[in-house]
């Protein structure tokens, strides 16, 4: 080896050591020693924007924020509540979907294992690497304690397991009191209520984003405390998600239901910092634990949030417009909002994306036939994320039939010509649950008619999502089967239409619990949009 090479290489070799001498420095000093995890059950990305929260926006100046990390698929609870826990995703922790249950005999076997038997936890890891740490969990909804080895909690507390516990805000209550009374290093909260109001009410409802609002607040409560007590300095609370949400339901693989939020605040945050980077819920796992200097093992594919602590740049973070009504039929003037003090809106009403130059928004205005509404808001030279709604003027003769049967003992999509007659009839906007009163009914079936209004020729493809079952017909030929008992679960046909009417048909039963049925349809290719009114004739 010739001395110049000699002199190269070891060059190399200092550079490299230096970089990982900086390294460590760096992730050295990103540590603290308390860190908070608040998890929203489905709340989306787009919903935390949509919502009046005043304190989360705070934190998101004073600190950073993700609104593109996405869940695991599919986009329901039990499998992105233990990505995000362990750092890991499904293929290394084995937890499936709601249905798993430890022991069965058809589960994933975890690519490691805990004590008893379940791959470990950053709790786990912890109470491994930090044994004097304290931890503690509040939990709403008592089936994801099944996935977690609870023992290395110095509390675990539990809605209606603990007697404390009567209402579901208590969960968050308590977690607050506890952790202003014993300032634990590890403290996780889950919050089921806003999955529930999302549900009940639809993930676009006022009622649901006040759920948003009521969480802001209680986060809000805890911020001020912290901060009276000067705990900041070295605390980081992260919140986040366990998946999104759209229309009634979730499970299904559009944006609004992959997509949470991160918003990292306290300690050596960034102030300000609009993450870039598509990051995924197992990166909150392993940013906790890299917060607290704790080390995942090689099985967890889970990366620390680096780019919250790298330096700020000219982005601002710009909530998406909320428009109201939000979709189907537009029965007086359209308002939109912004949850950005100072942000200007900006809309277009022909499809096309708005910018500045376009229609500035000033008050409530009308439409006169169906419109895709596109909006945007500008602050500080930054625009949000672009906000699509598709409306129709009020519909001033419902152009779809339904029949409503009760009672229905089947587990699956019944014999609707075995019926006789109905429970209920009537007229509706739309192929649609929402004007029908029964939020919180199961056992029924609904038999929906209509006629398609084709305006040329077309491939048209339809989207439904369900839950439970339903099948999709239009001129006598079932276009999508998604008849089973499942949770929402999209189902996609194709079929060749020419211009004119052609008869449409939807047969959809609820069998327990969560119910949903959204339609969407594309036209020889275009993008996927709602099926409104004005698409249907009697």
């Amino acid at each position: 080896m010739t001395t110049s090479l000699k002199k190269i290489l070891k060059s190399i070799a200092i550079i490299a050591f230096i970089a990982t001498l900086a390294d460590g420095c760096r992730k050295q000093a990103q540590t603290v020693s308390h860190v908070i995890i608040l998890g929203f059950d489905s709340m989306s990305a787009r919903d935390v924007q949509r919502a009046r929260t005043p304190n989360f926006n705070r934190m998101i100046e004073n600190g950073a924020v993700s609104l593109h990390t996405r869940c695991v698929r599919e986009t329901t609870s039990s499998q992105n509540w233990m990505s995000m826990v362990s750092a890991a995703p499904i293929e290394m922790h084995g937890v499936l979907n709601n249905s798993w249950k430890k022991d069965d005999a058809q589960n994933l076997m975890p690519a490691l294992r805990n004590r008893i038997g379940l791959f470990p936890t950053i709790f786990n890891l912890i109470h491994e690497q930090k044994p004097d740490y304290r931890q503690h969990a509040f939990i709403e909804w008592a089936g994801e304690t099944r996935m977690y080895d609870t023992e290395v909690f110095d509390s675990c507390c539990v809605f209606r397991e603990d007697p404390d516990l009567h209402e579901k805000m208590d969960v968050m209550k308590k977690a607050i009191s506890t952790y202003l009374s014993d300032r634990p290093e590890m403290m996780f909260v889950s919050m089921d209520i806003t999955d529930h109001a999302g549900h009940t009410f639809g993930h676009e409802s006022d009622q649901y984003l006040s759920t948003v609002s009521q969480m802001d607040s209680l986060t809000g409560i805890l911020v001020s405390e912290l901060e009276k007590r000067d705990w900041m300095k070295n605390t980081v609370i992260l919140i986040t998600a366990d998946h999104g949400g759209i229309g009634f339901g979730h499970g299904g693989d559009t944006m609004e239901e992959y997509e949470i939020p991160v918003i990292v605040f306290g300690g050596r945050t960034t102030k300000g910092k609009v993450m870039k980077r598509t990051n995924m819920i197992y990166d909150v796992g392993a940013t906790a634990a890299g917060l607290l200097g704790v080390k995942l093992p090689w099985e967890c594919r889970g990366k620390f949030l680096e780019e919250a602590f790298e330096s700020a740049d000219s982005d601002v973070y710009v909530p998406i417009p909320l428009v109201r009504p939000f979709s189907g039929s537009a029965k007086g003037t359209i308002s939109i909002a912004d949850d950005a003090e100072g942000a200007e809106i900006y809309y277009t009403l022909d499809g096309s994306n708005p910018d500045t130059n376009s229609t500035q928004y000033a008050m409530p205005f009308s439409i006169k036939a169906p419109t895709c509404i596109k909006s945007i808001a500008f602050r500080k030279g930054c625009y949000s994320d672009v906000a699509v709604n598709y409306l129709s003027p009020a519909c001033t003769d419902p152009p779809v039939s339904y029949k409503l049967y009760t009672n229905i003992s089947e587990r699956q999509l019944p014999d609707f010509t075995k019926f006789g007659k109905p429970d209920a009839a009537g007229y509706v906007e739309n192929f649609s649950l929402e004007e029908l009163g029964l939020a919180n009914e199961d056992h029924f079936a609904i038999l929906f008619s209509s006629n398609l209004i084709v305006e040329k020729d077309a491939t048209y493809a339809f989207e439904m999502k369900s839950d439970d079952g339903a099948n999709l017909y239009i001129d006598g030929e079932l276009v999508v089967s998604n008849a089973s008992a499942h949770s929402r679960k999209p189902a996609l046909g194709k079929i060749r239409l020419s211009k004119g009417r052609h008869p449409m048909k939807v047969e959809f039963y609820e069998d327990t619990k969560v119910q949903d049925l959204t339609i969407r349809c594309s036209i020889d290719g275009e993008e996927f949009r709602p099926l409104i009114n004005s698409d249907l004739d009697k």
